[in-house]
């Protein structure tokens, strides 16, 4: 019985509930609140009249006095709950985009051929990019790019969970909301956003860089060591080596013109020189969630063994 209790509370376990918890109930109007809150808060600090030197300092500062009250908060909170364990999947749940991505993607995939503008609408709140202008190939490329990183964001937050506890999850959760909600893709947020945009970059770089080599065990992984060296090319290499590594395994390119604003940015090509469709949008998407459920896995093998066998 002890054995049963004690598995409940470890890390793995709880960060299990939490997946359960976002695909069955996704935490889609809490984090819109975390985002648009983030964004009212730095629309007040963040103005032209500023200097560039002080909306770094500023950037950095109201990151750090987000992180204080939160962290203290939250200890507060552990020390008055009867079960302060329930605390950490109920956190993680509110962090998690699996839940959101698994009720609008396939909406999204039925809706780009015949419903365009359904699929803009549904995309939209997940998107940086402004999706009025996309095409149906563009409807895919967004889809795509958009799904890795957030997915490849989730592994990561669950990955600080596993490896530093529920603070450095804390952390890097927090920083994931600031960088969505003061983009550095955005001129008039590049200054104040920088240092959330850094420290988030470095909290990934490692979680990125084991989900790309994860995808180069699948079938195309020729293809993906091949287009590995073509993350460099990317503003975050983490991200463009993931990018890459995912469309040339299914053979096909990702990247290219995109509007954040109305000017339009170009972005280095990724992958192959194929087109992105339907079909090779679930075999990325399908090959992603097998690579999640991979490091899922192993997380409870490592933590079963011991616990019975040791």
């Amino acid at each position: 019985m002890m054995d049963y209790l004690s598995l409940l509370e470890q890390p793995v376990s709880l960060l299990s509930i939490a997946i359960l918890l976002s695909l069955l109930l996704p935490a889609t109007r809490v984090q819109q609140l975390l985002t648009q809150g983030l964004q009212l808060l730095g629309g007040r600090l963040n103005g032209e009249r500023y200097g560039v030197r002080y909306l770094r300092l500023a950037g950095a500062a109201t990151l750090l006095c987000l992180l204080v009250p939160l962290a203290a908060t939250y200890w507060a909170l552990t020390v008055l709950s009867p079960w302060p364990a329930l605390l950490e999947p109920l956190l993680l749940w509110c962090c998690l985009d699996l839940g959101r991505l698994s009720r609008a993607l396939p909406h999204c995939l039925r809706q780009s051929e015949q419903q365009k503008s359904l699929a803009r609408l549904t995309l939209t709140p997940l998107c940086l990019r402004q999706t009025d202008p996309l095409s149906p190939l563009g409807l895919y490329k967004a889809m795509a790019e958009m799904t890795v990183l957030r997915l490849a964001a989730d592994m990561a937050l669950l990955c600080w969970y596993l490896f530093a506890g529920i603070y450095g999850a804390l952390l890097f959760a927090v920083l994931r909301y600031s960088v969505q909600a003061w983009p550095f893709k955005l001129v008039q947020w590049r200054a104040f956003g920088l240092a959330p945009s850094w420290l988030y970059r470095a909290m990934a770089w490692l979680p990125f860089q084991l989900l790309a080599l994860t995808l180069l065990i699948y079938p195309g992984s020729l293809r993906a060591i091949k287009a590995w060296p073509q993350g460099r090319l990317w503003g975050y290499p983490a991200s463009g080596r993931l990018l890459a590594v995912a469309a040339a395994g299914v053979d096909a390119g990702l990247g290219g013109p995109r509007r954040y604003t109305d000017a339009t940015d170009y972005y280095p090509k990724l992958g192959s020189k194929h087109y992105l469709d339907e079909a090779s949008t679930r075999a990325l998407l399908w090959r992603l969630v097998m690579a999640l459920l991979f490091w899922l896995s192993l997380a409870w093998t490592v933590t079963l063994v011991p616990l019975f066998h040791g």
